[in-house]
């Protein structure tokens, strides 16, 4: 039993590097490049650096998630806060890589094209990371709140924290860059809610199949 729930940790934790190198890519490569702040702490470390160029998108999560992991451990667990804090700074390494070592670009600088995939890579990793019960940190851990302690769902919750990002976004590169921005944010919170459904139901349905097998067998 203990080496299955082992197994089980290491499993969770190779998701979570997974989930996480989706979303810094679909932020380095897409959003960053084209200063979209795609909500989030990495939409509003767009902006921070914007203004403060000396800091790295990489080093201004870092730095966020910080002040709020205290906040994760009290109000919503200790394996929660553990993985969070695991994907946060692995959020933030994998950037700074990018970002510094491999030169991150611009895939694409058709906005439109931009968004869309920022977005779809970007929710992908996210859904992955909050279905094994962890997330990205920043703003992230506020949405994860929300969602435990009222009845929005995580994608809605997502939602409603990034639209002050999205306005920070806007002021400061532009109202074009801001309803793109937006457009990414709206998209990002259903997406992210359609792929975590998908995620669940396929859960459920290994679940069933193994309880018919071991009814099976005995």
């Amino acid at each position: 039993m203990e080496k299955i729930n082992k197994m089980n940790v290491v499993r969770d934790y190779i998701i979570i590097t997974f989930g996480v190198i989706l979303v810094a890519f679909g932020i380095q490569y897409f959003y960053a490049p084209n200063q979209i702040a795609g909500g989030g702490l990495s939409g509003m470390a767009l902006v921070i650096s914007h203004y403060i160029p000396a800091l790295s998108v990489g080093t201004i999560v870092f730095l966020g998630n910080l002040i709020l992991f205290i906040i994760a451990f009290i109000l919503i667990g200790g394996d929660f806060g553990i993985k969070t804090i695991y994907a946060s700074f692995m959020m933030s390494f994998v950037m700074d890589f990018m970002e510094k070592v491999l030169h991150s670009y611009a895939i694409t600088t058709n906005m439109v094209l931009a968004v869309l995939c920022g977005t779809i890579t970007a929710a992908s990793g996210l859904a992955i990371v909050f279905a094994v019960n962890a997330s990205t940190g920043g703003t992230d851990i506020l949405a994860k709140i929300l969602n435990k302690y009222s009845t929005f769902n995580i994608g809605k919750s997502l939602l409603m924290v990034d639209l002050f990002v999205v306005i920070c976004g806007g002021l400061t590169f532009g109202l074009g860059k801001g309803i793109f921005s937006l457009i990414a944010v709206v998209i990002n919170g259903f997406l992210v809610d359609y792929l975590i459904a998908k995620i669940e139901k396929k859960r459920e349905k290994t679940k069933e199949e193994k309880y018919e097998f071991k009814e099976v067998s005995n």
